[in-house]
């Protein structure tokens, strides 16, 4: 349907009040040519889930509404601080100490005033996942990638509902990307992260599932690394780098889900060295090769914290 929306957006000082026309088909039209018209209303009907609003899902939530996706349930529970403003998308001197989620659903409102949201300001947890994920057609994992027992939360409780559930992880000036659905191995036998792992060892696992090459790691400084702290260097050209892959694979799995490729494909991209994989990772992290690439991080990890 096209429909027209007035929208009160400022009073200027002394003037008239700025009155802005909301019109999906023109704000969203030079999409069309990428996907079909067709195409383009299904995702104005589509709802995505996405759990995390800082570093990455907050550029998720923009580039999907620009995209033309009209509905999504939103998850996070932190504030903005002025640590965030390297990387994290409503992160600014306006918002600090605002609820990441209340700021981002408020960006999102500008672009399309006509979005379907459903927020969730306790994050994503067992009581509320299936809130969560009722009447979604994809799930996205912005999660803190050092909140290693979360993710599986999501991911498994959307491939038992069928759904596929896309995630990246920035790393250094790259990307890792992989998805997760029903047509492809589990989290847990993909990251081969075991319940008696410490939770070092559960990281170590999960970011070498998304970057089995670890490039990164030839040019990031070890000392800026702190698994204890759960801190690491960040940087805003890995996070929109997740952005446009995910992106790109939102629209893959809910325009063309059969041709969306899950674990144990990975995708891995270093900008800085020119490094690109899309491959298979037989065995996922049980490949005799990932083991002892584990094993020797492991040590690593083991002598920095000695060290410190």
């Amino acid at each position: 349907m096209n429909m027209m929306v007035d929208h009160l957006i400022s009073r200027p000082s002394g003037g008239a009040p700025k009155v802005s026309y909301f019109n999906y088909p023109d704000a969203f039209s030079r999409n069309i040519g990428v996907v079909s018209t067709a195409e383009h209303d299904r995702l104005r009907n589509c709802t995505v889930a996405i759990a995390g609003m800082g570093g990455v899902g907050g550029d998720y939530l923009i580039s999907l509404v620009r995209a033309g996706v009209g509905g999504f349930h939103l998850a996070e529970f932190d504030e903005f601080e002025v640590f965030n403003f390297n990387r994290q998308y409503g992160a600014n001197v306006d918002t600090i100490g605002r609820r990441k989620l209340d700021v981002m659903a408020e960006m999102a409102l500008a672009i399309n005033p006509e979005l379907r949201i459903t927020k969730f300001s306790d994050g994503i947890n067992p009581v509320n996942i299936d809130a969560f994920l009722s009447g979604v057609d994809l799930a996205v994992d912005g999660i803190d990638a050092f909140a290693v027992d979360m993710h599986p939360l999501l991911v498994n409780e959307a491939t038992a509902r069928g759904l596929a559930t896309i995630a990246a992880v920035p790393l250094g000036l790259g990307a890792g990307v992989l998805a997760f659905g029903p047509r492809g191995m589990s989290y847990s036998d993909y990251f081969a992260i075991r319940p008696e792992m410490s939770d070092d060892e559960k990281i170590v696992q999960f970011m070498l599932g998304f970057a089995p090459e670890l490039h990164h790691l030839k040019y990031l400084d070890p000392k800026t690394i702190n698994l204890k702290a759960r801190k690491g260097p960040s940087s805003i050209a890995g996070c929109k780098l997740c952005t446009g892959f995910i992106t790109t694979l939102a629209l893959v799995a809910l325009l063309h889900p059969q041709d969306l490729q899950c674990v144990p494909w990975y995708t891995y991209l270093d900008a800085r060295l020119s490094k690109f994989h899309h491959r298979r990772l037989w065995m996922g992290n049980r490949n005799p090769l990932q083991r002892l690439k584990s094993f020797v991080a492991s040590k690593r990890l083991e002598k920095m914290s000695a060290s410190g």
